[in-house]
């Protein structure tokens, strides 16, 4: 990933909700970080990252705009987050990946993504005897024909 560039990344907002694309973009550093390849899995609620060089620990913070944060210290290039942990995605995110008595870390917004007006519209789900759950929606109004949609489950605890 380049500093300061858009990439289109997918998550799920929580149990149920439909797959929404978002955008990411680095924050530019006077000096080359030795953090890079960020990549976030959602569905795990994973953040990891490639080193350039071997520390013992790292800080990972993920935060949402209205600075409620969730911190963990890792000895590996790999943060978890509680799969349970619910932060309204739609404003979108930060990542904050720092290096303990160190001036180095790697901060990366992750942006809300796609064409306005190509949400889905009248989303609902029904669900039969337990077992079955069937969800229904439209291509938002403002959608190209060839627009597709996901929807993942998640189980809560």
């Amino acid at each position: 990933l380049k500093p300061d560039r858009y990439y289109p990344l997918h998550s799920t907002k929580a149990i149920a909700y439909p797959y929404r694309t978002y955008a990411v973009t680095f924050s530019a550093e006077a000096q080359e970080s030795p953090i890079t390849n960020l990549n976030v899995n959602w569905r795990k609620m994973e953040l990891s990252w490639e080193s350039s060089k071997n520390f013992s620990t790292y800080k990972c913070t993920i935060m949402n705009w209205d600075m409620e944060n969730m911190k963990k210290e890792v000895t590996s290039p790999l943060c978890r987050f509680p799969v349970e942990l619910y932060m309204p995605l739609h404003k979108g995110l930060f990542f904050i990946i720092e290096v303990p008595n160190t001036n180095i870390s790697k901060k990366c917004t992750f942006h809300r993504g796609g064409m306005n007006g190509s949400a889905i519209e009248n989303f609902s789900c029904v669900i039969y005897n337990i077992f079955l759950m069937n969800c229904t929606w439209q291509a938002g109004r403002d959608a190209p024909a060839d627009t597709q949609y996901f929807l993942y489950w998640q189980n809560s605890r």
